[in-house]
């Protein structure tokens, strides 16, 4: 009996045992069947897979997580590959795509102005109407809709940003219309290029460009452009070959009843004066800040080329020097604080804002240059030593200023040409010719500027080492140089250049050296390439080096030359990189040349990268 009851137990305790093994292996087996939104997100992505304008977007669709969505009709915003990876500030992952997926299917004529969609994140998307293009979330519509399952897709330009409230959209219309003196009629102007910007106002109110294109537009037949955006604010350029929308440097402003131009008050003193004039691509602003969503601008371009002005007589030439050394130094002063920019991240600077500085760089870079060749121009009526001398001595700041252009861009324009390196070196070289004293000095090291950012090693060598034999310079680690006049210092090769309380002196001894001292590494001269380093090392008290620690001192050193505005382009000589947030090599070897000069001179090229 008792054998039986503990066979009986031994089976119960088997029996259960195996109940609840059964039990767990069904809990293991169990499949979840997908949700209706997984179901469907699948079939929208059988469907779009063969569109290779939205690979990227389908990529990341492949990967969403969908479980808990029971919607099966959907409405998907995808975005193009040209703009998944960025847009204004979003990036597209797995979180931001499904702000791109809406509840519910919406045909064109569903997605009514002022209509609000859920995303199946929870998110709003505002529905805004312009004429017939449709935003979502200020994002423009592209095409029709295409069929996938039960939903639709639709392809947009950019990655939507999470937004509060509906976006506006503003439909700014541009008219362009050529003017000639003599004839009071004016006509559509076909093919124009406008090159559109966004622009922000300051805490003063004034307006500037961002750096930001919103896109290039041609006029139609009509001289037309129509733009739509969903910034307050912009600004735009026009530009047409053999076309300018100046006369003399006057902003058109139309034509009257006698065929005699009308200018534009850009100072609105009532007076049409000098101070009028711009001598450089001056933009239009469209400002949205009532509650119109709508605007018209109308530009005037002309073919026509005024005669240049001729003095009675020449300028007295020390009110020329004095001019000229004016313009000068506030471009020494604002090239200086790009540097502190580009090299330093001052004022909260970081590499998503390089086109505007890039913008603002170039501007004031030619404007001066534009002074400088008027101020040749009047100087070469004469022949007297006076005047020869001051124009030759313009003629070489003018050689500085382009040979920072060049260490920004890699290239320069005069006159609306190109300029090739090797003639700004046969220029400078030429110069060096009529420059008296110690000035030719300072030719010598723009040239090993020019040589070392064109990797000619030998040039640059012996352009240093002709200003090294001078022994007329020496180095002075403990001088604060922007405290002292080129007056007061050994070290100073070029500069007087006093603005906001400094000096500004862009050649100094010490990037002599750094230059030398490069040039011979590359060339292999191990030993002269050493001296140079040791040179700059024991004047500051450091121990001497060995040549595997050449290029990492250099690169230190060149923190050296801050204040000079000479130290951007040793990022690219160096083969270093500044700490400053955005900046990435080699694409920031080199500044974005602005589109407007893109346009203005045909050969220029924009920089890798940009």
């Amino acid at each position: 009996m008792f054998y039986l009851v503990k066979t009986m137990r031994k089976f119960y305790f088997y029996l259960i045992g195996m109940l609840l093994t059964f039990v767990a292996c069904s809990e293991e087996t169990e499949i979840t069947p997908p949700s209706k939104g997984e179901e469907e997100v699948k079939e929208i992505v059988s469907v779009l897979e063969e569109n290779d304008e939205i690979s990227d977007f389908v990529e990341v669709l492949k990967n969403v997580n969908v479980a808990d969505l029971e919607e099966d009709e959907l409405t998907v915003f995808a975005v193009r590959n040209s703009s998944a990876a960025a847009s204004r500030s979003t990036v597209l992952d797995s979180a931001s795509i499904k702000r791109h997926i809406a509840k519910g299917r919406y045909g064109k004529v569903d997605l009514t102005d002022g209509k609000v969609l859920e995303s199946i994140s929870g998110e709003s998307l505002y529905v805004t109407r312009a004429g017939e293009d449709i935003y979502i979330n200020g994002v423009v519509i592209e095409g029709e809709a295409i069929q996938a399952g039960n939903s639709y897709v639709y392809v947009v330009p950019e990655v939507m940003e999470q937004q509060s409230e509906p976006v506006n959209v503003y439909v700014t219309t541009i008219n362009v219309y050529a003017i000639n003196q003599g004839n009071s009629a004016k006509s559509p102007l076909k093919d124009v290029t406008v090159v559109v910007n966004k622009a922000k106002k300051d805490s003063l109110g004034i307006i500037y460009t961002k750096g930001d294109s919103l896109g290039v537009w041609k006029t139609d037949e009509q001289g037309q452009v129509v733009v739509k955006h969903t910034e307050k604010l912009i600004a735009f350029n026009v530009y047409k070959a053999d076309y300018s929308d100046k006369y003399d440097n006057y902003l058109l402003g139309g034509i009257d009843n006698t065929g005699k131009f009308m200018y534009v008050d850009l100072n609105g003193d009532g007076k049409f004066t000098k101070e009028d004039k711009v001598d450089f691509a001056l933009p239009y602003y469209v400002d949205y800040e009532n509650n119109t969503k709508a605007s018209t601008k109308t530009v005037y371009m002309t073919t026509d080329i005024a005669e240049p002005e001729v003095p009675e007589e020449l300028p007295d030439a020390d009110s020329v020097r004095v001019a000229w050394k004016d313009v000068l130094t506030d471009y020494m002063r604002y090239n200086v604080e790009a540097e502190s920019k580009l090299v330093q991240g001052y004022a909260n600077f970081d590499y998503s804002q390089v086109g505007s500085l890039s913008d603002s760089l170039w501007s004031k870079a030619y404007n001066l240059v534009n002074k400088g060749n008027q101020f040749v121009d009047v100087l070469s009526n004469s022949t007297e030593e006076q005047y020869f001398e001051l124009k030759q001595n313009i003629l070489m700041d003018l050689s500085l200023v382009y040979t920072q252009l060049y260490g920004y861009y890699g290239q320069m324009v005069d006159r609306g040409s190109v300029i090739p390196e090797d003639q700004l070196i046969e220029q400078m070289e030429s110069l060096s010719m009529y420059i008296n004293g110690n000035r030719r000095y300072a030719l010598s090291v723009m040239l090993a500027k020019v040589h070392l950012l064109r990797q000619d090693w030998q040039g640059a060598a012996y352009s240093c080492e002709e200003v090294i034999a001078s022994g007329v310079y020496s180095l002075e680690p403990q001088l604060d140089h922007t405290m002292v006049s080129s007056s007061e210092s050994k070290e100073v090769i070029y500069g007087d250049f006093y603005a906001d309380g400094k000096y500004i002196h862009p050649l100094l001894y010490k990037e002599v050296l750094i230059m030398a001292a490069y040039a011979n590494f590359k060339m292999g001269t191990i030993n002269k390439a050493l001296q140079f380093v040791n040179e700059l090392l024991a004047s500051y008290g450091y121990a001497p080096v060995s040549i595997d620690e050449v290029e990492g001192t250099l690169q230190e050193f060149v923190a050296k030359l801050y204040g000079t505005g000479q130290s951007y382009p040793y990022a690219r000589i160096l083969s270093m990189k500044f700490g400053v947030n955005g900046f990435e090599t080699p694409k920031n070897w080199f500044l974005p040349v602005p589109e407007s000069a893109l346009l203005s001179c045909p050969n220029l090229r924009q920089n890798p990268g940009y």
